[in-house]
């Protein structure tokens, strides 16, 4: 946006496979996210006020993290650490739901993640594993909303022209409204899992098809203390190449 002016963000990563097939990485970046137009002077919506004030995240992130192919299991292990000044959020009131969007001055987000492929006949299986630790650095809370404990498996597969897929996904407990100007009480939101199914359809060379169901079983959960989730979604669409 004009009024931050420009700023340049860089990555760079170096690799070294020490063993055939198994390669150590290390990477480094800067990041900037600048507000968006309806967090600074958008109507209210769902009870969250815009803030003209919002300040642009910045970030710096490193990440380290090794690769190899075991056998049929192609993974990856990496460890990654972010430092964000200005991160942006929103604090809400729990008894009126009336909230704004604001900036934490600083906040650490660090974790570890692994992920593992392997095919087994028509079938491609994808496995995620993640733990990770946000932190609030000025009073060292956890950053509200945000699951320390996350994982995810997906299955796809090929048949008669018909691209398919199956995933589930899985997040731990979450801490919400962090100590703010409203409230000084963490809650705990329980932790839930749904199923995503989705398949595509190539109609003619040019024109393909996709269909998905989001949280086939139609979970209740919340994301945010307060605010119910949409149930179960139907999703249909089609791309046409020229």
């Amino acid at each position: 946006m004009k009024q931050f002016g420009w700023h340049g963000t860089w990555q760079t990563t170096a690799g070294w496979e020490f063993v055939e097939n198994y390669r150590l990485t290390l990477g480094y970046g800067t990041g900037f996210l600048a507000p968006s137009l309806g967090q600074q002077f958008g109507s209210t919506r769902f009870g969250i006020n815009a803030n003209p004030n919002l300040k642009p995240e910045e970030s710096k992130q490193w990440e380290a993290g090794l690769e190899g192919l075991t056998g049929p299991v192609d993974w990856r292990l990496s460890a990654y650490h972010y430092k964000i000044t200005n991160l942006i959020t929103y604090y809400s009131d729990p008894v009126t739901y009336d909230g704004e969007y604001d900036n934490i001055n600083a906040a650490t987000i660090k974790g570890v993640e692994w992920t593992g492929s392997i095919d087994t006949g028509i079938f491609s299986h994808r496995v995620t594993l993640q733990y990770v630790d946000p932190r609030n650095d000025d009073n060292g809370e956890v950053l509200a909303r945000r699951s320390k404990r996350q994982a995810k498996y997906q299955l796809d597969w090929s048949m008669f022209d018909v691209d398919m897929d199956v995933s589930w996904q899985y997040y731990g407990k979450r801490y919400d409204n962090n100590t703010s100007q409203y409230n000084n009480t963490q809650r705990i939101l329980p932790s839930y899992s749904t199923v995503d199914v989705s398949a595509s359809y190539p109609i003619t060379d040019r024109l393909t098809v996709r269909g998905k169901i989001a949280n086939l079983f139609d979970k209740d959960y919340e994301t945010a203390y307060g605010y119910q989730t949409a149930g179960r979604e139907y999703y249909l669409s089609g791309s046409y190449t020229f």
